[in-house]
């Protein structure tokens, strides 16, 4: 079978709603690599379009899949591009009619009503992907029972069928390592500006499942159960990525990467023996690090890490059941500042019981604290999330355009705020943690002092006009007339 898959084309200005999304990263989507690589090791042929990277419209994607004359086609999606892959999915049923079109990705998984339902769609495939879609090209390849396939959704008649869940992948081991050589160039991919140190940068993923309760998170696409890779499959995929692919810094996209700190410092002492080094960041939680793993981690090349902080407020914390303490935030983020670390906050803006007063509360924690970069996003509830199911309890929510689900415009107004007031706060938020000497000093002198320094500088000026422009009401007349 010749299997295309594909991530639909989605501009940056549609994925931030604003001119900060200039100052945006852009990474590999593993998951359609991953599954490509589970094709061809099932003996088919595949391909892959990256159409957001590649900056392809629609319709060209829809003429590239006619091209290479697929028999089954994969899109994978996110909740804010779900629009996008719909109008693709379209545009290449026009072009070849019965093409079986699966669609897969958080958002499918979440809310597989949502697409299967859509006469373009033919199947949804939820969760892993990977045994799944194997498993439905096998079945269509010999015209079977796709009823009898664990963890797939389709249109029957009118109605929506969800076959019984499929488990999860325990040994990940297992799972094939992304077909590299099917990225047409690595330079399409780096993160934000100033997330990295060389060029070019790859983003791995080395565990599935998160066990943390933060309201806010959905889990059903990789199960709250941690699964790991071992440090030894870890260590071979880096030595691909910097043997065969002259990859120079890896950023490490786990939700939590440090939740183990024996498997980093096994992994490291791996790549050690191997004599590969090389910077690299990471995602992290406050609750998961200690001043001696941060030491090692320095000491072994990690320069960079984010930290999920989301709120300068006790009750606000407990509410969303993040599980830190505001002690402990300013403990960690000491520890990295002292061990030499960056640091990047990630905050929410619109929190369920949230007021002027806690935002405010957050906005002062985030300058207060020796941070060096911040992500403020306003509160958005996914599908498949428990602030889904609750929002009407302490708010108001937009449910008529997916595309709004972007984290950067205001879907959902808890109770005693409007909308005007998030989108002022948020920009208020950027503006007071940026616009400031010490900032401002550190942007100039990563620019001057990088070989990347005209790349970087050309983002952050494009991003400026945010900062910049105190009226971003304007910027939002997105028909959230709901709200």
């Amino acid at each position: 079978m010749r299997v295309l898959l594909i991530y639909p084309p989605i501009t940056m200005r549609e994925r931030y709603s604003s001119d900060i999304g200039h100052s945006g990263g852009r990474q590999l989507p593993l998951g359609v690599y991953y599954l490509a690589s589970a094709v061809r090791k099932a003996g088919h042929v595949a391909d892959v379009i990256d159409a957001e990277a590649s900056g392809l419209t629609v319709a060209e994607v829809g003429s590239a899949t006619a091209d290479f004359h697929p028999d089954i086609v994969g899109i994978s999606t996110t909740t804010v591009a779900l629009a996008r892959a719909l109008e693709t999915a379209r545009a290449i049923k026009r072009r070849i009619q019965d093409i079986p079109v699966v669609f897969g990705g958080p958002h499918v998984t979440l809310a597989s009503e949502t697409v299967v339902s859509r006469p373009e769609v033919d199947f949804a495939v939820l969760g892993e992907g990977e045994t799944t879609f194997l498993e439905l090209i096998d079945c269509l390849e010999k015209k079977g029972r796709v009823a009898d396939i664990p963890g797939l959704a389709f249109d029957n008649r009118g109605s929506v069928v969800q076959t019984p869940p499929r488990p999860f992948i325990q040994d990940l081991d297992k799972i094939a390592t992304p077909a590299y050589d099917l990225v047409p160039d690595f330079s399409r991919y780096n993160p934000p500006p100033t997330n990295y140190q060389q060029l070019p940068v790859a983003n791995i993923i080395t565990s599935r499942g998160c066990p943390n309760q933060c309201t806010f998170c959905g889990h059903s696409a990789f199960g709250r159960v941690l699964r790991q890779r071992s440090p030894a499959n870890i260590a071979a995929e880096i030595e691909l990525l910097y043997k065969r692919y002259h990859i120079r810094e890896i950023a490490f996209v786990d939700d939590t990467f440090t939740i183990n700190s024996d498997r980093i410092l096994s992994l490291f002492r791996i790549l050690e023996k191997k004599k590969i080094r090389f910077p690299w960041t990471c995602m992290s939680r406050i609750n998961t690090v200690n001043l001696d793993i941060l030491r090692f981690m320095k000491d072994h090349g990690c320069w960079h890490i984010s930290f999920g902080i989301e709120s300068g407020n006790p009750d606000i914390l407990r509410l969303i059941r993040k599980n830190i303490s505001l002690s402990e935030t300013r403990r960690v983020i000491g520890w990295c500042r002292r061990v030499g670390i960056r640091t990047k906050g990630f905050f929410i803006v619109g929190h369920p019981g949230e007021t002027v007063a806690t935002i405010d509360q957050t906005i002062q924690l985030a300058a207060d604290l020796p941070l060096d970069d911040v992500v403020v996003t306003l509160n958005t509830p996914l599908p498949g999330t428990e602030q889904y199911r609750t929002a009407n309890q302490h708010g108001t929510l937009s449910r008529h355009d997916w595309a709004e689900f972007n984290m950067w415009n205001p879907v959902f107004v808890p109770k005693g705020l409007t909308m005007e007031t998030l989108i002022t706060k948020h920009t208020e938020f950027y503006r007071r943690f940026y616009l400031r000497p010490r900032i401002i000093i550190r942007y100039l002198q990563n620019i001057l002092s990088s070989k990347a320094g005209i790349r970087r500088a050309i983002s952050i000026a494009r991003s400026l006009p945010f900062l910049l422009n105190k009226n971003q009401l304007k910027g939002h007349s997105h028909g959230n007339e709901s709200l």
